[in-house]
């Protein structure tokens, strides 16, 4: 159902039965791209802004509503659209309803929130700073688009955001948040004559609004400065070098072929990128082609992650792959292959509201065009190879590129200009050697279980409501079998799985699973190993097939070895520059000293560097066996024929079982423990923890209930930290539970000096539960939220699959993922209290603090 208000609101309802949950996205048609640039960032900062409270609800109230209705609530701001969204299940439609229109309609825009909310910005912006993926890709835009407002970042600069006014937010708001430029979209299980009604009535007062001035158009790539190129120097261990082609804007009818060009070029494990730059030649740990559109010109982009020593050598590799396009004849089998990867996502898109809903939200407000999906597939099925080589000489010419590279430092005051000469030279030698319906049923079905002579047990659930067929296979193992000496062979066992078996090569296996527009990928936790799979419901017996060869088969060809260490190397010395993942392995090494859980799960240099193909396929053979496996799948099949299917492809005989591990019994924590990482950076990274729990613990459900009422948007340190005093942009408390015990921890990212004042409050909030207990009325709206969330984090088939066999392999039984919102609403408040005052005891802490080396911390103060 479309239809509008009289104010000019756009309204998308569209009902879905398959889960009792319901989506609403406000969707406005302006981003950062229509602000002025003196005020770049009010369109994000407005968007901080709007759950801030109403004239009928204070301040922390949406997010407790939501949350107490079990739902979630969350924003995006792009270029082109501000975005703000809620899921919950669908018997509070007419609470979401409210909170929505009441956040539009009437929002207060205190002046004291304003404050602690632009502190809350500039933590996200010095955030973005630490973040190398994200500088680079705005190198990228801002070197591509000059003036245009796509080449400035969507949240912001320091300086612009420290000067915005609360009359520039709410003129921004008044001009922007009204009729003619704002589209409703609701999906979900939900009458859509009563929703109608309710909607006119929640909306009645919106204003129509008048329509914004045009943007400036920016600089064409095609200039005198061609060809433009910027290289940037920082301290980080991977670079990063982009490349962007001018593209038309997301409406016009050569996306189709440039999209499928993105696919063909650098998406998937056999794209061409990835077998020559990755595969082939060891020039990057990764490679990949996109396109950016949106209302405006965008780009094409071709991007590599690598180390310096071989950049000008990638970039002479990839702008020959792109040249290649346009150059020779493309195979109908590889345009095949890429369409069905298009077409699939337009499946899997449909598999949950909010993802549905996203997708009609964007063809009604950005394309301004419901129809726009039929039109595009229609288009995308009817490419030749002819059009796409067509497409490829017109958009991908080195006439209309932009090149961005970002490198540690070098050697001597101009070596980035050097770079960008060299860079510039290989452009040019490069450009004068040119060659001229989802299925709208309730799922039905119960798990059919089934234990095979051999061990292995199997477990279906038929779910008919979308044709896809989700597979998880599990053997208890991970990190968890690990020590110091063999560290790291879990992670590289999960990714060899796919790179050959006795039977089939590795590129025989990726063409055939991405032939099917499926995906089939090892996984390795802290405590299981094993493969998941995803393929459209025609192709599952295929898929099936292909899974249990490479369960049963691997070779661990040592090529693939050698490929794999230098990637996962490259992935080890990348990871110094996430942050949030050096103060987390800080604490780990603080909290264990003998569990493997301590030990990074992508391993060592110097483990690593030790494995041979004897010992990885020794090691395999040792832990991991068809009598040890569990296997899950979920989807549109028939139990009976699965079973078969999987009595085929599988020994039915008693097999040999694996050996199990025995784990290090880990030491208790004896006083307070602390590991400071001084590293030279904008943030600091705090985690305050304590010993916690196994999965199987009694205590578990309240520790989980805890870490909510903690941290969740209407949480205790989230609004003292983040809402109230405006400390940090980044809070969170979580309960990691194992096989093994885990932690409960708290995480947060601030200015450096901020620490002390940060740690001051966190304590603070821990003692006040200590001394006070909880309100009833925030632990059911902690239940709420978490019940809420569970289910909505289970609307994926693979989700479900991966509940099944996990639970299962790891002895609860499948059953326990849907006995999880028993459980958690079992606990009282008294539960809260007691295990708050048995876990989070001073001498049971664990504190890490990543920071620069400028100070000293009161927690080392403490220590001594």
């Amino acid at each position: 159902m479309n239809f509008r208000l009289p104010s000019g609101l756009q309204v998308v309802l569209e009902s879905n039965h398959a889960a009792p949950v319901v989506a609403f996205q406000a969707w406005i048609k302006a981003g950062s791209a229509d602000e002025d640039p003196r005020s770049a960032g009010v369109a994000h900062f407005l968007e901080h802004m709007l759950f801030k409270g109403t004239i009928k609800r204070g301040v922390g109230r949406i997010a407790q509503e939501i949350e107490g209705a079990g739902g979630e609530i969350n924003a995006w701001t792009s270029y082109d659209e501000t975005t703000y969204h809620l899921v919950l299940a669908s018997n509070y439609f007419d609470a979401g309803l409210d909170i929505l229109s009441d956040a539009i309609l009437r929002s207060t825009f205190d002046p004291d929130e304003l404050a602690s909310e632009r502190a809350v910005v500039i933590e996200e912006i010095k955030q973005g700073l630490d973040d190398p993926d994200r500088l680079a890709t705005q190198g990228l835009l801002s070197a591509a688009f000059g003036a245009h407002p796509y080449g400035r970042p969507i949240i912001g600069e320091m300086e612009t955001v420290t000067r915005i006014s609360r009359d520039e937010l709410v003129g921004f708001f008044r001009q922007n948040y009204v009729g003619n430029r704002m589209t409703l979209v609701v999906v979900g299980d939900v009458d859509e004559s009563r929703a109608r009604a309710a909607i006119e009535e929640a909306f009645a007062e919106l204003p129509a609004g008048s329509l914004p001035d045009g943007r400036p158009t920016g600089e064409p790539l095609v200039s005198a400065h061609w060809p433009r190129v910027r290289v940037t120097s920082r301290d980080v261990k991977e670079s990063q070098l982009l490349f962007g082609f001018n593209i038309p804007e997301v409406t016009h009818p050569d996306i189709p072929a440039l999209d499928l060009l993105s696919v063909l070029l650098g998406q998937g494990e056999t794209s061409r990128l990835y077998r020559e730059l990755v595969r082939n030649r060891p020039l990057a740990s990764g490679a990949s082609a996109y396109t950016f559109v949106g209302r405006d010109p965008g780009l094409f982009v071709v991007a590599a992650g690598l180390q310096a020593p071989r950049l000008e050598s990638a970039a002479a590799a990839l702008l020959g792959e792109v040249q290649r396009l346009a150059a020779e004849p493309i195979a109908a089998d590889e345009i095949a292959k890429c369409r069905t990867m298009v077409e699939s996502e337009r499946v899997f898109d449909k598999e949950t509201v909010q993802g549905y809903a996203r997708k009609l939200g964007f063809f009604a407000s950005i394309v301004g065009d419901l129809g726009f999906e039929e039109r595009y597939f229609d288009r995308l099925r009817h490419l030749s190879g002819a059009d796409l080589q067509d497409v490829a000489r017109r958009y991908l010419d080195l006439d209309r590129i932009a090149v961005f590279a970002q490198v540690p430092p070098g050697k001597g005051p101009r070596s980035s200009e050097r770079l960008e000469e060299k860079l510039a030279g290989i452009v040019k030698r490069a450009h004068s050697s040119r060659k001229v319906g989802i299925r709208n049923r309730r799922p039905s079905g119960e798990v059919v279980s089934h234990r095979y002579r051999s061990g292995l047990r199997l477990l279906v659930l038929p779910d008919p409501t979308v044709p896809i067929v989700a597979a998880r296979a599990a053997w208890m193992g991970g990190l968890r079998y690990e020590d110091p000496g063999t560290n790291g062979v879990s992670n590289l066992i999960a990714a060899l799985l796919t790179r050959g078996t006795t039977s089939r090569s590795a590129e025989q296996i990726m063409g055939a699973v991405e032939g099917m527009a499926g995906s089939l990928s090892g996984y390795s936790g802290r405590n299981s190993l094993g493969l998941a799979a995803e393929f459209l419901t025609r192709y599952w017996g295929q898929g099936l097939e292909i899974l249990a060869d490479c369960l049963q088969n691997p070779t661990f060809p040592e090529n693939e070895i050698v490929r794999e260490r230098r990637l996962i190397l490259d992935d080890i010395k990348a990871q110094e520059d996430n942050l949030t993942h050096v103060v987390f392995q800080a604490f780990h090494r603080a909290l264990w000293s003998r569990h493997p859980y301590r030990l990074d799960p992508l391993g060592s240099k110097a483990s690593l560097e030790g494995f041979s193909a004897r010992q990885v396929r020794a090691f395999f053979r040792r832990h991991y066996t068809p009598a040890g496996l569990t296997l899950a799948v979920v989807g549109d099949v028939d139990p009976d024929e699965v079973i078969e299917q999987v009595s085929r492809l599988f020994p039915n005989q008693k097999g040999v079982s694996p050996q199990r591990k025995k784990v290090p019994a880990e030491r208790g924590v004896a006083g307070p423990r602390l590991a400071e990482c001084l590293l030279p950076r904008e943030q600091a990274h705090i985690v305050l923890g304590y010993p916690g729990v196994a999965l199987n613990h009694p205590d578990r459900f309240a520790l989980e209930t805890l870490a909510q009422i903690l941290s969740g948007q209407g949480g205790r340190l989230f609004v003292e930290v983040r809402e109230r005093r405006g400390l940090a942009y980044r809070v969170s408390a979580f309960s990691l539970e194992g096989l093994d015990p885990g932690y409960f921890a708290i995480y947060v990212g601030t200015s450096p000096q901020k620490v002390d004042e940060v740690l001051g409050a966190v304590r603070a909030e821990i003692a006040g539960i200590l001394s006070q207990g909880v309100e009833l009325a925030e632990l059911e709206r902690a239940q709420r939220y978490l019940v809420g969330s569970h289910a909505i984090g289970l609307q994926r088939k693979s989700a479900i699959a991966a509940a099944l066999a996990l639970h299962e392999a790891y002895g609860q039984g499948w059953q326990a993922y849907r006995e999880y919102g028993n459980q958690i609403g079992q606990v009282g408040v008294a539960d809260i209290s007691r295990v708050a005052h048995k876990y989070f005891r001073p001498s049971r802490e664990v504190l890490a603090v990543l920071r620069p080396p400028a100070r000293r911390s009161v927690a080392k103060r403490r220590r001594t």
